[in-house]
């Protein structure tokens, strides 16, 4: 089975598609416009180095303009639409077209945890019990981040009785499905080269045919594994999917959760109607200092007493000695660390040209055993403080941060930010969307320059995309109206009620039909699982979810 070309993914898609309407044919009906960005400049060419007061050849961008963006509106749609498309087709992509999916049993559910490190569980629904019991592999490793797995299967129970109460209950025959969550698939070692090199296909034949594997949380985006659909994230997002079935029984906007709806009406997204012309004329972006896809790079967070200790002392600008620096070492660092890298190069030229800094990328907290700390605080960052680099950053409500024109939505431990992206959709400013390794559900239902601007996993065409958006601020403002026309829509009554259908009740039914029953012995199936070895970590009634063994260390969950 292939697709040799992108198609709509979904309902929602739809949606979009007459959202967008409006703008398609204006691009349309100027075909000859010419969307050509000026080379940028750099300020690395500018800045000073640490011994030679001039900036090394060596460290001189030789690309710059490499990703200029060139041609009409629509010629730039259409040409993501291709780049988009891949000859593998995968579990989704089956869903999505209303084919079944391949047939799976018991023992096939079993052997999809030579995929997994860690994160991956068999949820089992046992009739004679009437419960679901989720099942964790022993020579899998447990951590704290195996708490996100628990509340998925919490969530996840709960909606199957409530979806499909025909096909669970004590005279049912048994059922088993594959989950897992977290970040992003905790796939095991031996498939580090295939997702490191990030080619397009699967780690490994076998794999396209091996039973389907629900994934709360991040995906990769090339089909390196067929068989994962991307569910929604655990948090905000599924806790959403919870509330829409919970209260299936109304037919208002409560059912609605904050998360979908705007500040204005008892939601979190922030209402804010101010003009596109009256927006601040920026590059806006907040966050948390976090490593970046571990698994698939060596990317670093770089530490001041690796790079700078010693180097900058005696230096009349040691701020631009240090962007120096860091500028030579970019390809090393994690997403979120260049953007600082851009924000500080802004900096400079703006204090040159006494003009707003065009890029204003900085933390407001540092991850570190398990808890975020405040970046503005004591010791933190304090090498880099005291050289005047850039780091840190004051803390911003998404009503502050609306009022910028531009935004960012730079992928965390997972490669995506699971909250931001929405967010910043609704804003009226343009989100740059960080198209990084892997993505969320939500990712397949947004299109480049329709509802954002794609920028690259390593930012280097972050300036030239920029530098288009500033140059051409109709057609940036139309795609801004898109994002925020679409956001705006999930949070109605008929929007979330598709979302809901394609990215929950259709992967559900589908899995559930999939799956071949072992049979009515009980104890032969009780044999099997056994030999597995796996230990029960949760188990689920009518009415509420145990937490056993270790998954109790953690809070019950109701």
């Amino acid at each position: 089975m292939t697709r040799k070309r992108w198609r709509p993914r979904s309902l929602l898609l739809i949606i979009a598609a007459v959202i967008t309407v409006s703008y398609v044919i204006i691009s349309e009906s100027i075909p000859s416009l010419s969307i050509d960005a000026p080379p940028r400049g750099i300020i690395s060419q500018a800045a000073v180095s640490i011994e030679q007061h001039e900036m090394p050849s060596s460290n001189k961008r030789a690309d710059a303009g490499e990703y200029r963006v060139q041609g009409t509106l629509h010629d730039l749609i259409s040409i993501a639409e291709n780049e988009s498309s891949s000859d593998m087709t995968t579990y989704a992509d089956l869903i999505r077209d209303n084919t079944p999916l391949p047939k799976y049993s018991l023992q096939n559910a079993i052997d999809a945890a030579e995929i997994y490190g860690s994160k991956f569980s068999l949820l089992r629904y046992d009739p004679t019990t009437d419960k679901f019991i989720g099942y964790y592999f022993r020579r899998h490793e447990w951590g704290s981040g195996c708490m996100k797995l628990a509340n998925s299967i919490t969530v996840l129970t709960s909606m199957l009785r409530n979806l499909f109460p025909e096909r669970f209950t004590p005279n049912s025959q048994e059922f088993v499905m594959a989950v897992s969550s977290g970040d992003y698939a905790d796939v095991a070692y031996k498939y580090e080269t295939c997702i490191r090199k990030d080619e397009d296909g699967p780690c490994d034949e076998s794999l396209s045919a091996a039973p389907p594997v629900l994934h709360f949380g991040s995906v990769f985006r090339q089909p390196h594994f067929p068989n994962l659909i991307a569910m929604p994230m655990p948090g905000d997002h599924l806790n959403c999917f919870k509330i829409w079935n919970d209260l299936k029984h109304r037919n208002d906007e409560r059912r609605i959760c904050d998360a979908f709806r705007p500040s204005n009406q008892g939601g979190w997204l922030p209402a804010n109607d101010l003009a596109w012309e009256d927006l601040i004329p920026q590059l806006i972006w907040r966050g948390t200092d976090f490593p970046f896809l571990e698994k698939q790079n060596s990317l670093r967070q770089p530490r001041y007493e690796t790079y700078i200790t010693g180097k900058v002392k005696s230096h009349p600008n040691p701020t631009e000695a240090v962007t120096a620096v860091l500028r030579q070492e970019y390809h090393k660092f994690v997403p979120r660390w260049k953007g600082v890298i851009h924000t500080a190069e802004s900096e400079i030229e703006a204090s040159r040209t006494n003009t707003l800094p065009r890029i204003n990328i900085k933390f407001t907290s540092v991850a570190g055993g398990g808890k975020r700390i405040p970046a503005n605080i004591g010791g933190v960052y304090k090498g880099w403080k005291a050289v005047g680099f850039p780091v840190a950053g004051e803390l911003m409500t998404l009503e502050e941060l609306a009022k910028y024109k531009y935004h960012i939505d730079l992928g965390g431990g997972g490669g995506t930010t699971w909250t931001g992206t929405l967010q910043k959709l609704f804003m009226p400013g343009l989100l740059f969307h960080h198209v990084t390794p892997t993505k969320d559900y939500i990712h397949d239902l947004i299109q480049p320059w329709v509802h954002y601007i794609p920028v690259r996993s390593d930012l280097e065409d972050l300036l030239d995309k920029l530098e288009w958006a500033e140059s051409h601020p109709d057609e940036a403002r139309q795609i801004s109206d898109n994002a925020t026309k679409f956001v705006r829509q999930l949070g109605t009554l008929d929007g979330f009620a598709q979302l809901f259908e394609s990215n929950m009740v259709k992967p559900l039914h589908e899995v559930i039909e999939a799956y071949t029953p072992g049979g009515d012995d009980e104890e032969e199936l009780n044999v099997l699982l056994q030999r597995s070895s796996i230990w029960p970590f949760i188990e689920c009634t009518t009415t509420s979810c145990q937490r056993l063994g270790k998954a109790a260390w953690g809070r019950r969950s109701g």
